[in-house]
Formats: structure tokens, C-alpha cells, sequence
């Protein structure tokens, strides 16, 4: 059970434990399908010839993310936009959540403690908010099963307790959940549909006096009556931090923060921790 107001922010990291692809692997695998039968009959008016050529230069670019490549190309944001949804859908398989193909994730943690003493109590998830830069919804996915496994209830029960924690996607997700189900497939049109519900990283513009959209001003509130936050996977892209419009000395002063930096050497989390100090994370901020 979690008793102080608790804040999770997600980056990209937080999901690869249920197979989800970093900046270069979705890169990767997207270039992969060159010159094969799924840049066929693509929506929208695409050709193959249009998505041959995009992906090439996607491959040929040297940029770490997809993100960063269609920055330079915005004309083609809709269609780079609509291979990450097909792509990342391919993952929305259930069985990947759990064991034998997941276990020990953080996922299995923060339901037990959701679920009180013992997890065998009420789902509790009151003092949580959850902010995730993450399009894909495997942790509400993992949830709502578990819940109706756990608690041997329906699928509705389970939603409408699901539905109890707040979860803002900041750049959008790939459908609501569970409305829009947790498959790895859908037609399309379907998918050209989900791809315009997320944002990719070169279509959000700073506003001087405001937030640059309506998810991060509802990440901003409940950052702001946090007592504790903890960064899971986040990759601390200076952009993505000053688009809170919350962090600095003065409002992070007592509050409890943690950040984990799986992957990086001691330098590396020491330059982490000079980046951050304006935005008040301390020199000795709390990293494991």
C-alpha cells in the first residue's frame, strides 16, 4: 500500500522488460522491412516505393531514434508515425506480461503493492500517479489481467478499478485501454487510426506561458502534490523534463526523488546529475 503522494515517471527503458524496443532496436526493426510484403497496401495513399525509400534513408541517417530522423523530414511524420503503431503493436501480445516469457518485473511489484498487506487485499492505488513518455500500454494491460486473476473478478470489474489510476500519457498512446483491445494486430485503417492519437517528439511545440498540451499540464498537477517521485527507464532528455514547467530548486525542495540508471557507467551518472542540478535534482541526487 502506498500511503505518501507517489509519483512514477516511465521513459522507454521501463517497458523493455516485456519486449519493447529502445530508440536503435525500433530503428532496427523497422529497416528490416525493407523490400518485404508488409510495406504493401499500406493506408493513406503510402506506396511500398514511398516506404522503401523513407526507411532507407531511416537506416542510412546514424540518428539513435526514429524521433530524431523525423525531425528532419516532417512531411513524412504521419507515415514514420504509422509503422512505430504497427510495429509496437506487434508487442500487444498478453502472454508476454507474464511467466514463463516476464517475471520478476516491476510490474508484479507495484501490483502487490497496490494490493495492500499480503497482496491479498482491495486495489489501493489512491497515493499513485503514473506519467509515462511510453505509447504502448503494457502496464495497463499487465493490470487489468492480473487484477481478474488475482481477485478472480470480470473483466469490467477489473477496468473500473484500473480506471481509479491515473495514468497520463504525455506524447499519446496506441489506443485507450481497453477500449481499443491489447492485440498484436489490427487492419489498417485501424492502425492508421491509432498512429494519429500519439505524438512523436518533433510535433510538440514549447508555448512561453503555458504547456505545450493538454497531458502535460495534468503530468504538471501531480507532480506538483507529489511527496516522492521516482524516474523508471527515463532517459532525462532536457526537453522532456522542462516541458513540466515543474522542476527547479524551489519546487523540488523535500521532495524524496529516485531515478534508476540501468546501463550507465559512474561518469555517466555523474554528468546526469550536473545536467539536472538547475532543474533542482541535487549533485548527489538519489540514482540507482
Amino acid at each position: 500500500m502506498i500511503t505518501s503522494p507517489t509519483v512514477l515517471v516511465l521513459g522507454a527503458g521501463s517497458s523493455a522488460h516485456v519486449g519493447y524496443p529502445l530508440g536503435s532496436q525500433l530503428i532496427s526493426e523497422l529497416c528490416k522491412l525493407r523490400g518485404t510484403p508488409a510495406l504493401d497496401n499500406l493506408p493513406d495513399g503510402w506506396t511500398s516505393t514511398e516506404a522503401n525509400d523513407f526507411l532507407t534513408r531511416l537506416s542510412r541517417s546514424a540518428h539513435y531514434s526514429i524521433d530524431a530522423y523525423l525531425e528532419t523530414v516532417p512531411e513524412q511524420a504521419a507515415l514514420g508515425k504509422y509503422l512505430i503503431a504497427r510495429q509496437l503493436k506487434t508487442r500487444e501480445v498478453v502472454d508476454f506480461l507474464f511467466p514463463p516469457n516476464s517475471t520478476g518485473s516491476w510490474y508484479q511489484y507495484l501490483l502487490n503493492v497496490l494490493l495492500g498487506e499480503g497482496g491479498k487485499g482491495h486495489f489501493q492505488p489512491e497515493s499513485l500517479g503514473i506519467i509515462t513518455f511510453n505509447y504502448d500500454r503494457s502496464l495497463e494491460a499487465y493490470l487489468h489481467h492480473a487484477l481478474q486473476n488475482r481477485l478472480r473478478i470480470p473483466a469490467d470489474e477489473a477496468a473500473a478499478a484500473l480506471a481509479e489510476l491515473p495514468i497520463v500519457h504525455v506524447h499519446g498512446m496506441l489506443g485507450s485501454y481497453p477500449q481499443v483491445p491489447y492485440v498484436p494486430s489490427s487492419d489498417a485503417e485501424e492502425l492508421l487510426a491509432i498512429s494519429r492519437q500519439i505524438q512523436i517528439i518533433p510535433e510538440i511545440k514549447d508555448v512561453s506561458d503555458g504547456f505545450c498540451n493538454g497531458m502535460f499540464e495534468q503530468a504538471h498537477t501531480m507532480l506538483k502534490a507529489a511527496q516522492r517521485i521516482f524516474f523508471l527507464g527515463f532517459g532525462f532528455h532536457s526537453d522532456n523534463v522542462r516541458r513540466f514547467n515543474f522542476f527547479s530548486p524551489e519546487s523540488m525542495a523535500g521532495r524524496y526523488v529516485k531515478a534508476t540508471t540501468t546501463g550507465m557507467g559512474t561518469v555517466e551518472v555523474a554528468s546526469l546529475g550536473k545536467r539536472m542540478e538547475p532543474y533542482g535534482f541535487p549533485d548527489d541526487v538519489n540514482l540507482w
